[in-house]
């Protein structure tokens, strides 16, 4: 009883975490201009940790996802497309992201997430699906040339869309992931 009561204490605090992914023209970056985060579980073994996060995205976006790969207890790897997840300038658009995460004991390494498409269609209003765009750590990706959050010299062009999309993905996507409830079974 008392290790849950551990537990639990370690994962609120897990879950109000403030480190954050930012979107600069490379991609996103945590504090500092590093590609990653880390947050520490002290208490929580590498595969506890391992096996709440992978519980946590299979429930999360089920057949929206895929695994890429998985080094078992270590390391996760995932593409998943959360549709209809981001809204702007109301409409809603299904976000395609590669999000890894790696574990030791008592820390959960949180790897900076990689957008691989942001797309709306529909058929009834669309011929073609719309996309907005960002420079992520691959090429631009995006053509629709009113939604650009950086331009070609780097400079902050879109505020609101780069605002709306760090909240997208560190509220909706990772804050979620990584608030692991006491209640689940170890």
């Amino acid at each position: 009883m008392k290790y849950r009561l551990l537990l639990a204490s370690l994962f609120l605090m897990l879950s109000e975490s403030h480190a954050q992914f930012l979107l600069q023209p490379g991609g996103f970056v945590a504090d500092g201009g590093k590609g990653f985060y880390v947050v520490e579980v002290p208490g929580a073994s590498q595969q506890q940790l391992f096996e709440a996060l992978e519980r946590r995205v299979q429930t999360s976006f089920g057949a929206f996802r895929s695994r890429v790969s998985a080094d078992e207890g270590r390391e996760l790897l995932f593409q998943a497309t959360d549709r209809g997840g981001l809204t702007y300038y109301g409409r809603d658009y299904d976000v395609t992201f590669l999000a890894s995460f790696e574990f030791k004991k008592g820390k959960i390494k949180v790897n900076a997430p990689v957008i691989k498409s942001i797309r709306s269609f529909n058929p009834l209003v669309d011929s073609v699906a719309s996309l907005l765009t960002v420079k992520s750590q691959e090429p631009l990706i995006f053509r629709e040339w009113r939604s650009f959050v950086y331009d070609k010299k780097d400079k902050l062009k879109n505020r609101q869309l780069k605002e709306t999309l760090e909240a997208f993905m560190n509220k909706r996507i990772l804050e979620p992931l990584l608030a692991v409830s006491a209640a689940e079974a170890w």
